[in-house]
């Protein structure tokens, strides 16, 4: 076995991990969360704001629940095009609202697509 086939198998095995993870929070939480729309009121950025690539916005959001405003305790990943005073749709925690969950059944089917694709190239030798 090459390093290139080593190495996509590597990369199939970090891809299903990190979807089955995300997979299982979302199962376990999903009933336990509820959804509402919230307005950015700060945001951070781990690179400066002009590195467009390898980018990424966090986001503490402000909403309401039962009649009562709450804060982010944590942020959440936001597009990139959002700036402070933008809505965004939020999912809290019912039991307790001032924390976020940040679940994605895109991010859970693509770490697997890729996982199938690493794992294909591996099998056929494709690279």
């Amino acid at each position: 076995m090459n390093s290139d086939t080593i190495f996509l198998y590597a990369l199939t095995a970090a891809a299903l991990c990190f979807g089955l993870i995300n997979c299982i929070q979302f199962l376990l939480k999903r009933n336990k969360a509820a959804q509402t729309t919230g307005t950015i009121i700060s945001i951070k950025m781990p690179n400066p704001e002009t590195a467009k690539a390898r980018n990424s916005k966090w986001a503490k959001v402000s909403y309401t629940v039962d009649g009562k405003t709450y804060q982010s305790e944590n942020r959440v990943q936001v597009p990139m095009a959002l700036q402070v005073g933008s809505t965004v749709k939020v999912c809290y925690d019912k039991l307790n609202p001032g924390k976020l969950y940040s679940f994605s059944l895109l991010r859970i089917a693509i770490s697997f697509l890729i996982a199938a694709v690493c794992i294909l190239a591996a099998v056929f030798k494709l690279i």
